[in-house]
């Protein structure tokens, strides 16, 4: 065998799954694979979603600036 070669193992990197539909379906594709192959993951699977929904919330209700605003504050003094 050789060297440095490429190796014939399945790099999920690699596959195309860009957005739209197509993106979605993969997503949610590959989340029912582990969510079949590893159980211990279903019990996470609702924590996971709440916190990402509490968060999505937060950062929601905290952001009251425009967009394009610099969030950087500049060193004036005033």
């Amino acid at each position: 065998m050789q060297e440095g070669g490429p190796s014939p193992q399945i790099n999920v990197s690699k596959i195309p799954g860009g957005g739209g539909v197509a993106g979605a379906l993969f997503a949610v594709i590959s989340m029912v694979i582990f969510l079949i192959g590893i159980p211990a993951l279903r019990y996470f699977l609702p924590a996971a979603i709440a916190l990402g929904c509490g968060v999505a919330l937060l950062i929601h209700s905290i952001r009251h600036e425009p967009p394009g605003k610099p969030w950087i504050p500049s060193n004036k003094k005033q």
